[in-house]
């Protein structure tokens, strides 16, 4: 008979399954949460772990349990798959109690009395943990907790769902990124492919404990190897043992791969569709798919995959979205999965995942209420979507909508591969395909290589297509635009004026192509120097484009905002103002007040009251529309990032320096986030922090921003590009205004040569520079040469410019005050 349980002691009895690995990482906060949790409140405290197999619950159950041994008179592991197995722990924990005082009472007993007074003796006591290790249902030891009055209970489990009957639930996640890396360094020493190894496993403890062990044991294996090897076949990674006999202990056999079979196993047995869905799930990116995307599954019907999805997710072998409308899964699942399939079978779930995508994607990419739909199905599109298909032209159609230039240019490189291996490299698709690349070049950023793509398409279409094929004109235009993108305006002017009358022969005068031609030679006449011309060519485009369009087409409306930006360059600013009021109010009508095209004429409303020297109106009027673009477009789009970096400028103008740069200061990494290092919005706002740094009263910061600029500048945009130029005066402008002139001379006089060359010897800038060099010549010394070089300077000003222009004007003052320097060096003064 069984003793009494009062009358046995717990005398410090522990059972655990094996010694705790001594390399235990990322799990801290893990481990004081636990102890929190079960440490306080009255009664039976129950915690269950659960999550994917091989996430480390085991492990972070063992880990406290040795930790806090000494805080229990009794600690106890039993394995809980199924109730015989917790009947036997149970039963287990009894013969170990009695062993002292009726060890032979104990091992005679049936195991469902030992169990029973297993239970008993709990109940009777307090300081005790037992560890009920890989439960596979709730339902296995609700009944027998109940009986309990005290104590704390553990459960790990992969089931995800029921527990929280019994208490609170702790869903592991995977090691951080740094945790794992430093997790595999230690069992294989420091090595530089970690990081992608950790990488590859997504955090997975037991596949990082796995590789490590084989990378340590095996003989000429390094982790590069093991990565390549990974990379090669999941399914072979997964399910590598370390060699017999090297430092295996029970839960080293418990290969990745053999975890995830059995539980997919039972899942399958629970639900026959869940197999399906598992396989189209592998196909899809890991994070984030909109369940309904699988709702479409030829032959099901939704709840049939909801009920597949649901068995998945109590399993852990998925994880669904607190509002169940998305799922996600390891990758390294998705991996496993796919490697167990054959060829046919790969390709059969791919094509059936691209099938339901291309159903998924909305109507009307240019539509801001559907962006949100496609950005959730952007990931997912990327991984199943032909890259040449009709499909994924819609993707990139939202992606130049949306301003999303650098996802899109990813995917138009993978189109024109794709086009040129299905079609060849001549074919009319293969062809646009190229044209669109070179545009997304130019979209993200590269305009210098979106010229030189389209120059090297040009020919290829013309020798394919003829010489006066519409494409052929439309990519001689767009080598117009990038040409003057890349900051050769006058090239770009002239590539325009020699296609405008091959469109208007080939196409017609008021072909809608030809207009486009008539304004993008309007614009680069402009941008070559020619403000006048290019407002007086706007004046008369739109008059026709009002006729064959239509007043209120949004071409017309472009041409409108057009005249009124040149005609506010070429000196009316109130003219300017009161064309851009009147073009907003019909974008207002036609539109909606919240249209982008609408948002873009506020945009011009607020410049163009700017530069008509009301900076704070312009400040005011950015200030309104940029929570309207973030609400309209999002708060990453490049046009709300202008907006942003436009209120930072006006703010700058209307007096308040050290607002705008701290506006700008903000602004760089999350643009650079968005577009790229070297995109030139990017640029753009880096040279607004220096300028608005240096002009808030720290010439040295200025400097310093300026000098991190340039290279990029170089390199994005080339040596001699005007904007690369621009900053190397404003450097020069900034080491001088920090104190070192002799410096800021000698960084003026090698760049007066190549803006002279470049811009031409009469060009604003490169007057600029003049003058600026002649007075650092001054203030490092020489008021005779300093005089001199306003002498020469000045008379080219008034020529030029204009005697009344404010640069001439001080000019003649700075002529003045050298040479009254100089006399007085020269009198001894």
């Amino acid at each position: 008979m069984l003793p009494a349980v009062a009358r046995v002691p717990a005398d410090g009895a522990v059972k655990l399954p094996r010694l705790p690995s001594p390399v235990f990482v990322g799990r801290d906060e893990v481990l004081d949460g636990l102890r929190a949790t079960v440490r306080d409140g009255p009664g039976v405290i129950a915690q269950a772990v659960v999550g994917l197999g091989g996430i480390g619950k085991s492990e972070l159950a063992l880990q406290y349990a040795d930790r806090h041994r000494g805080d229990y008179d009794l600690v106890w592991w039993v394995l809980a798959e199924t109730a015989d197995d917790v009947q036997a722990g149970l039963a287990d924990l009894c013969r170990a109690l009695c062993a002292p005082i009726a060890s032979a009472a104990a091992a005679q007993a049936p195991a469902p009395e030992a169990a029973a007074w297993a239970l008993a003796w709990l109940a009777a006591h307090n300081r005790w943990l037992v560890v009920f290790d890989n439960a596979e249902d709730v339902n296995d030891l609700e009944p027998l907790l109940g009986r309990l009055a005290e104590g704390h209970v553990l459960v790990t489990s992969r089931r995800a769902v029921g527990w929280d009957a019994i208490g609170t639930v702790l869903r592991l996640p995977v090691l951080r990124h740094d945790d794992a890396v430093d997790l595999l360094e230690t069992l294989t020493g420091p090595a530089g492919s970690a990081e992608d190894l950790a990488e590859e496993l997504g955090g997975l403890p037991l596949a990082l404990r796995q590789a490590g062990a084989y990378i340590a044991a095996v003989p000429g294996m390094t982790v590069r190897t093991y990565v390549d090897k990974l990379r090669e076949s999941a399914h072979w990674a997964v399910s590598a043992r370390p060699p017999h006999g090297f430092g295996r202990r029970r839960s080293d056999q418990q290969v990745v791969a053999a975890v995830w079979s059995v539980t997919m196993d039972r899942v399958r047995d629970e639900h026959p569709l869940a197999g399906q869905v598992m396989r189209l799930l592998a196909c899809f990116a890991s994070d984030r798919l909109p369940c309904d995307v699988l709702y479409g599954l030829p032959g099901t019907e939704p709840v049939e995959v909801g009920e597949a999805l649901a068995a998945l997710a109590s399993y852990s072998m998925i994880e669904l979205s607190a509002d169940q409308r998305y799922v996600s899964v390891h990758r390294l699942v998705q991996a496993v999965t796919r490697a167990a399939l054959t060829d046919s079978d790969r390709e059969h779930d791919r094509a059936v995942a691209a099938e339901l995508t291309r159903k998924a994607l909305p109507d009307g990419h240019k539509t801001i209420g559907t962006w949100p739909r496609w950005a959730d199905l952007l990931p997912h599109a990327r991984e199943v979507l032909d890259p040449a298909s009709g499909a994924m032209d819609a993707v990139l159609d939202y992606l130049s909508a949306s301003g999303n230039h650098r996802a899109g240019l990813e995917l138009q490189r993978l189109s024109a591969a794709a086009s040129e291996r299905v079609h060849g490299p001549e074919h009319p698709r293969t062809l646009l395909a190229r044209g669109n690349l070179a545009y997304a070049t130019g979209a993200a950023g590269d305009a210098a290589g979106a010229r030189d793509m389209y120059a090297a398409l040009l020919p290829v279409r013309a020798r394919v297509l003829g010489a006066e094929h519409p494409s052929v004109l439309v990519t001689r235009g767009n080598l117009a635009r990038w040409t003057g993108e890349a900051g050769d305006a006058v090239t770009a002017r002239d590539i325009c004026a020699e296609l405008l009358p091959v469109m208007e022969r080939v196409l017609g005068a008021e072909h809608p192509r030809t207009l486009t031609v008539r304004s993008n030679l309007a614009s680069w006449t402009g941008e070559a120097g020619d403000v006048e011309a290019a407002r007086d060519l706007y004046a008369e485009l739109l008059p026709v484009s009002e006729r064959v369009l239509g007043a209120e087409h949004p071409d017309t409306l472009t041409t409108r905002a057009n005249f009124a930006y040149w005609t506010g360059e070429a000196g009316d600013a109130a003219a300017a103002r009161d064309l851009s009021l009147e073009l907003l109010s019909v974008r207002e009508r036609v539109l909606g007040p919240e249209h982008p095209s609408t948002l873009s004429a506020r945009a011009g409303v607020a410049s163009l009251a700017g530069v008509a020297g009301d900076a704070a109106a312009a400040r005011d009027g950015y200030a309104e529309l940029l929570p309207l673009r973030e609400r309209v477009q999002g708060a990453e789009h490049p046009a709300t990032l202008t907006t942003w970096a436009n209120l930072a400028y006006w703010t700058g103008k209307a007096g308040d320096a050290a607002a705008a740069r701290d506006l700008y200061a903000a602004l760089p990494p999350v643009i650079e986030r968005v577009l790229g290092p070297l995109h030139l919005n990017t640029l753009s706002a880096r040279a607004g922090a220096a300028s608005w740094t240096g002009k808030a009263g720290d010439a040295a910061a200025a400097r310093d921003l300026y000098a991190a600029l340039l290279p990029l500048r170089a390199r994005a945009q080339g040596a001699e590009h005007p904007e690369t130029l621009l900053t190397r005066a404003n450097l020069a402008f900034w080491t001088a205004e920090a104190g070192d002139a002799v410096t800021a001379r000698e960084m003026g006089a090698a760049l007066l040569p190549v803006r002279e060359r470049v811009l031409g010897s009469e060009h604003r800038n490169t007057l600029a520079t003049r003058s600026n060099l002649a007075h650092w010549t001054g203030k490092a010394g020489d008021p005779v040469t300093a005089r001199d070089r306003y002498a020469e300077l000045v008379p080219v000003l008034e020529r030029v410019l204009g005697a009344d222009h404010s640069e001439t004007v001080t000019a003649r003052r700075r002529l003045a005050y050298w040479a009254e320097r100089a006399r007085r060096r020269r009198d001894g003064g």
